[in-house]
């Protein structure tokens, strides 16, 4: 590890993420995918579910996706019941993203001081701070991922077959947060070999073989052995893995990941060319530019791509799929840029100035966020509805639903991680649920309760 760390330019990384963040981190409502894992690692925090049998409401199961990020995150709402834990847990993922970054920027040598510039790459692309109050799963399986990579590259250097070992069972644990879109990884040691050529191909394979069997030996010992993991993963093959590339269908064409990718770094690509420039203009760029580790650089793009590109077998894609590669992105372009950053000459005044902004900053994006804390950041009119209709009603409430409501799944999940209450389509049950232009069919229905978009009648 080499240079000493400037910490004011890290405090202004940091305030400049949590500025970011702060319209969406302490307040209510939040993206779909993030609000069902929050609702069912807090179902499982509470006995209603178990990690095998992953369940949204009392008439809903959840086998869409692999519940190891449920486990992790059941326990925070041990502590309150309320959605910002799942923020909170989410913005703990990324703590922990960006220290294994720092892990790994140190174990491939690179320069301490310059780290900063790494992490505001990273948090400055629009799908990561996006991703920081979402609750996604990527968030979760980029920990695993950047644990792999780092034990990988920890085994390089000493006890290379326990390392190689754990860096195979973070791949494990990848998949059982989010499937295969986790593995990616396992070309990492052969791209570390063919742009580095610091260990034989031969060993390499060895190390592959390794990495691949401790993925696969626990799922195979778990389906062989473990009745209720042999059922969850018929589930998850068959309604999450061959339906997604058999029946849905969320974009038109299959270059839209990649696409989405390149908008996705235009910020860290901009400022990297304003470095470029200020170097240019002080002619310190081309003996940096001699400097500059491509090949090590080259690993980390091509890592990067080997996330992106396989996504473009299926047809059902978006952007948030593609948050585990950006801070591995961030590494590669950092490592391209550093030796120019070592160049720049910054003014003294310059420095002064800098650290009272960071430090301003900083203390800026605190009250920001308190600012917002406690507000509505999402869905503020069906929120308020379903807070209206929830006082109606008692927990473990099963209520009906008008057949035109099926399709929304952010209401299903906000009623019962708020009020615990089920919603079904069976006209069978006491109350039901339509939106404002509709009506029971059944006229003997009173009216109990109405919203700006909802309201709520019950059987006489």
């Amino acid at each position: 590890m080499k240079g000493k760390q400037d910490f004011f330019l890290m405090f202004l990384v940091v305030g400049l993420f949590f500025v970011l963040i702060s319209p969406y981190f302490l307040t209510d409502g939040m993206f779909l995918d993030g609000l069902w894992y929050a609702t069912i690692s807090k179902n499982m925090s509470e006995g209603f579910c178990s990690f095998w049998t992953p369940k949204l409401t009392q008439t809903r199961w959840a086998w869409g996706q692999p519940p190891m990020a449920f486990l992790l995150q059941a326990p925070f709402f041990l502590i309150s019941k309320n959605l910002y834990i799942a923020k909170i847990y989410s913005v703990l993922t990324y703590i922990c993203t960006g220290s294994l970054m720092f892990g790994i920027w140190k174990e491939i040598g690179e320069n301490f001081k310059y780290f900063w510039f790494v992490i505001l790459l990273w948090i400055t692309i629009p799908l990561v701070y996006w991703g920081a109050t979402n609750n996604v799963l990527e968030n979760t399986m980029s920990i695993f991922v950047m644990l792999s990579i780092l034990l990988y590259l920890k085994s390089l250097r000493k006890f290379r077959f326990p390392f190689v070992i754990l860096s195979g069972l973070m791949l494990f644990f990848a998949f059982l947060t989010k499937g295969f879109t986790g593995l990616y990884p396992l070309v990492f040691p052969f791209l570390h070999c063919l742009f580095l050529h610091k260990r034989k191909l031969s060993a390499t394979l060895v190390d592959s073989i390794c990495i691949f069997i401790s993925l696969v030996l626990p799922l195979f010992i778990l389906y062989l052995f473990n009745p209720e993991a042999k059922h969850f993963f018929d589930m998850y093959m068959s309604e999450q893995v061959v339906n997604s590339l058999n029946n849905v269908r969320t974009v038109d064409n299959r270059f839209f990941i990649v696409l989405r990718f390149f908008e996705e770094i235009l910020v860290p690509l901009i400022l990297v060319v304003i470095i470029v420039l200020i170097a240019f203009k002080q002619n310190v760029l081309l003996p940096s530019l001699k400097r500059t580790n491509l090949k090590l650089g080259g690993t980390f793009f091509a890592l990067t791509l080997s996330g992106v590109l396989p996504m473009m077998i299926s047809l059902k894609q978006s952007g948030f799929y593609i948050i585990t590669v950006f801070p591995i992105f961030a590494i590669a372009l950092g490592i391209a840029i550093q030796p120019t950053l070592e160049q720049i000459y910054v003014h003294q005044i310059f420095r002064q100035v800098g650290k009272v902004f960071s430090i301003l900053l900083l203390i800026f994006s605190v009250v920001l966020n308190v600012y917002f804390a406690g507000k509505v950041g999402k869905d503020k009119e069906m929120l308020a509805d379903i807070h209206l209709i929830s006082e109606k009603l008692p927990e473990n409430t099963i209520i009906d639903a008008d057949t035109t409501l099926h399709d929304q799944w952010s209401m299903i999940a906000y009623f019962y991680f708020n009020k615990k209450i089920s919603i079904d389509f069976e006209s069978k049950y006491v109350y039901y649920l339509c939106d404002i232009n509709n009506t029971p069919i059944d006229s003997t229905y009173t009216l109990i309760v109405k919203g700006t978009t909802l309201q709520l009648f019950q059987k006489p």
